[in-house]
């Protein structure tokens, strides 16, 4: 088995996998984050394990964050997504997609590399911590749509806007 960057010809397995470690990943989202990879490969790379028989049998991602909370560099190495399918894991495989991705990130003069699991991915939490990744922070992240606000600022302009946001801080009694 072969450790390579990202070629042209990868992109119908390297989607089958995605979807395989991201299953509630819509369409949509996997085909712009791949198109990212495509366009930015001074800031983000694919490292892909290849078969004998040419379909792929995991991948890493990695890209540049200006941010990373726990990093003490202002520019990080992030591994996005790390996915070894069931038969080859315990093998090694893991390891050597990231450590495709260290060596991407050191060329880039990155001195530290961050990364993410599900709290309740403890194979994942352990392939970390077995690859010298210490846990920073634990926490819950939170989204709230704006559409309904969007739609306000369609229909009544920034200056309604403006006034509405002022009424949203106002103080009682001033």
């Amino acid at each position: 088995m072969l450790i390579r960057p990202r070629e042209t010809g990868d992109q119908s397995e390297w989607l089958r996998l995605r979807r395989t470690l991201w299953p509630d990943c819509s369409a949509e989202m996997h085909a712009r984050e791949m198109e990212e990879y495509a366009n930015h490969p001074g800031t983000r790379a694919l490292f892909v394990i290849v078969r004998e028989d040419g379909r792929l049998g995991g991948f890493a991602e990695v890209s540049v964050r200006d941010r990373v909370d726990g990093a003490m560099s202002a520019r990080v190495a992030y591994l996005e997504g790390w996915f070894v399918e069931p038969d080859l894991r315990g093998k090694g495989m893991g390891r050597k997609l990231v450590e495709a991705a260290e060596r991407w990130a050191a060329a880039r003069g990155l001195t530290e590399m961050a990364s993410d699991a599900e709290l309740n991915n403890a194979a994942g939490l352990k392939a970390h911590k077995a690859l010298g990744f210490r846990e920073t922070f634990r926490l819950v992240h939170f989204l709230k749509s704006l559409k309904l606000l969007i739609a306000v600022v369609a229909l009544t302009g920034l200056a309604g806007l403006a006034q509405a946001a002022s009424g949203l801080f106002r103080i009682p009694g001033q």
